[in-house]
């Protein structure tokens, strides 16, 4: 039976839940006396593996979390190196070897997100753990997990309602975790739909520009002049706002591009290509279907053109008076949806 493990990946809330789910058993067990939590990066390596090798105390197993996978100095400069760092050297090669001999009364779960795979320790401790993956959550995967988590809470939710969700709150499972207690604690025992969403949740600014942008795909200046307006209302500086709907066109073009050269183009691949979020990438390749590329492209310019004018001050924009530059993205939303 393994007793070593790494805990690795993007989703940082499934990898916490699986860290408190296996706390929980153990401490129902074993209880706290043999369970122990370290710094990987900063404690000393010599207190780490002697914590690793302690014999339990009045019970028959040890659990041990690290986070951080322990690393050599950054400092490669010979002329920079002290003492100090070179002990930390010998202290990691010793740790790397050390693995081997864990006791079988220890259970040891190293936790690092991202881990840097180029390193020797991770290398070392990944050919030896079993390595449990939490990659970002996403499509019919994502919304079985909310729909999961809302029954759990004594609720229901109706896949069509959980991606909306979704689309208003992004894929982080944080903010998902957090509106579905909101959600459920308002309407105990009540199937949620849209109504209730609307009413309690408050959409990201993301959403905001993504369905600003889809309003636009559809030539509805009347809804993107609306999100407009709900984005401004909301309290929200309009200048990273504007820079967001620039992005977001960026974005679309950039998938045209991609599109044109590979039409077999696919979520996954754009998202490497561009080192974009699953999510975002998915999103954006469904809102291309909506625009032609030279509407892109005349759009773009058109918002290139407000870029130059804030940058040049012919367009002001303050805390107290943002009017000039909400009226030139009006202005620009009527002439992409009316020309």
């Amino acid at each position: 039976m393994k007793n070593l493990f790494l805990f690795t990946g993007d989703e940082t809330y499934l990898i916490s839940s699986q860290v408190k789910a296996w706390q929980e058993a153990f401490l129902e067990k074993h209880g706290d006396m043999n369970l122990a939590v370290l710094d990987g990066q900063e404690m000393p390596l010599n207190e780490i593996m002697a914590a690793i090798i302690a014999v339990p105390f009045l019970g028959e197993k040890r659990l041990i979390f690290v986070y951080g996978l322990p690393d050599s100095p950054k400092t490669r400069n010979v002329d920079k190196v002290t003492k100090k760092d070179e002990k930390r050297d010998e202290e990691l090669k010793k740790l790397e070897k050390d693995l081997d001999d864990i006791p079988d009364t220890s259970v040891v779960v190293f936790v690092q997100p991202n881990p840097d795979k180029r390193r020797s320790f991770y290398k070392k401790l990944s050919a030896k753990a079993e390595v449990k993956e939490f990659p970002f959550m996403q499509g019919k995967a994502l919304v079985g997990w909310l729909q999961n988590e809302v029954k759990k809470k004594g609720s229901t939710i109706d896949y069509d309602t959980s991606e909306y969700l979704i689309s208003l709150t992004g894929q982080n499972l944080w903010r998902l975790a957090q509106e579905t207690s909101k959600i459920t604690s308002h309407s105990p025992e009540r199937p949620i739909t849209r109504d209730i969403i609307d009413h309690l949740v408050i959409p990201t600014l993301e959403a905001n520009v993504f369905h600003f942008t889809d309003a636009l795909g559809a030539k509805d200046h009347k809804r993107a002049i609306q999100k407009l307006h709900l984005t401004m209302a909301a309290g929200d500086n309009l200048r990273p706002v504007f820079y967001m709907i620039v992005r977001q066109f960026r974005l679309l073009l950039q998938a045209s591009d991609h599109a044109a050269k590979n039409p077999k183009i696919n979520p996954t691949s754009f998202a490497a290509t561009l080192k974009l979020h699953p999510f975002v990438a998915r999103n954006t390749l469904a809102q291309l279907k909506h625009f032609k590329q030279s509407e892109l492209k005349d759009a773009y310019n058109r918002l290139l053109e407000i870029d130059t004018g804030l940058k040049t001050s012919k367009i002001r924009v303050t805390v107290e008076d943002q009017g000039e530059l909400a009226l030139a993205i009006e202005r620009f939303i009527l002439r992409f949806c009316c020309a």
